[in-house]
């Protein structure tokens, strides 16, 4: 079996206008990425909005080339991410909505509408079988268990916890509802914090096993000995009362990242392909409002259907442009490659690819 191409469109440093260009043309020249898409299928475009005070993350009208290029082609894209697990805006399907909204991920901006992956509360998922080492069934987002196909659009930034979060974090983290966002970053059980507990009782109510129940003030408890650690008390919490300590190690959530990532790429029964930008590189995902400096001169767009062999590149590119691995700058004590060894034993893709520049 040859190697998996893939395919790169350079840009000049800091001129954000030549993006959606560079994505148009990447798309344009090499169609047979998109050659799974059909008439009138709903195609999911997997994109992050950006945390609200952000401006690094990829602006809309670049996901907006992707969705005008598959509405061209006679598919119904819509724009799609899942809750995230802290709490915040994006902590719900409503929020995360609007966030996106403002940030320009919209029909009349983007060429497409914004769907919440995993439903108003982070909860609405379909459990896929695997075959990992963490699990054997992980939850997908429904609005992308559901769809005909899969566009991941990424935007290669550094991570605190896998040194490097491009296309197999956002795939893995990105297409996991809340529960698992939180099977991925804790080892452990959630837990409350009193004095944040609003007594509201939704944790509660929505607790399948019984193990949370109202105490002094009627405010919840958790009896450890019965939680099965499903996560539907985080998602239902607003209050930020529940809690969960990031206590799992850099090398396990790499794995169980990649664990998820293999069942969206199940869900959509291997229908989909990658978009990353390598631009804006900065320290810390999309995910810091506060966000953090760009460290190296923007590079230009990759696609491929092999998410494993568009990572690798992004890993080889930045060492290629600046003596080392793009993990290696932002996180020099975390290994990245982690997450692409486990993903290649997986199955997921090639580590070895053939770079064509369009």
């Amino acid at each position: 079996m040859s190697d998996p191409k893939v395919f790169l469109c350079r840009v000049a440093d800091g001129q954000p206008d030549q993006w959606p260009l560079a994505v148009q043309r990447l798309l344009v020249e090499t169609p047979e990425p998109l050659a799974f898409v059909r008439k009138n299928d709903l195609i999911a475009l997997k994109v992050h909005v950006g945390e609200p005070g952000l401006t690094t993350f990829l602006p809309p009208e670049v996901a907006g080339v992707v969705a005008k290029r598959v509405r061209a082609l006679g598919a119904r894209p819509f724009f799609t991410d899942s809750s995230v697990l802290y709490s915040g805006a994006r902590s719900s399907g409503v929020g995360h909505t609007e966030v996106a909204i403002k940030h320009g991920f919209s029909l009349d901006r983007a060429g497409a509408a914004f769907v919440p992956a995993d439903g108003i509360e982070g909860d609405l998922e379909k459990q896929i079988e695997i075959e990992g080492r963490h699990f054997a069934k992980v939850g997908v987002a429904g609005a992308i268990a559901s769809s005909n196909g899969l566009v991941v659009v990424s935007h290669a930034t550094g991570h605190l916890v896998s040194g490097i979060g491009a296309t197999l974090k956002n795939i893995g983290m990105g297409c996991a509802s809340r529960k698992g966002k939180l099977l991925q970053h804790s080892d452990t059980k959630p837990f409350v914090t009193e004095g944040k507990c609003t007594a509201c009782g939704a944790c509660i109510e929505n607790c399948p096993g019984g193990a949370l129940s109202a105490g002094e003030g009627a405010k919840a408890q958790m009896d450890e000995k019965v939680c099965t650690g499903c996560g539907e008390c985080i998602a239902h919490c607003r209050s930020d009362a529940i809690g969960f300590r990031w206590d799992s190690s850099s090398e396990f959530l790499q794995q169980k990242m990649v664990e998820h990532a293999l069942g969206a790429m199940r869900a959509v029964k291997g229908r989909f392909t990658c978009v990353v930008g390598m631009v804006n590189l900065t320290k810390h995902c999309d995910c810091w409002g506060a966000g953090s400096p760009k460290m190296v001169p923007d590079i230009g767009f990759a696609l491929s259907s092999d998410p494993v062999a568009i990572d690798q590149a992004v890993m080889d590119l930045t060492e290629a442009a600046n003596g080392k691995r793009l993990d290696q700058i932002a996180w020099p004590k975390i290994d990245g490659t982690i997450q692409l060894v486990y993903a290649e034993r997986l199955g997921l893709g090639k580590r070895k690819y053939e770079l064509v520049e369009v």
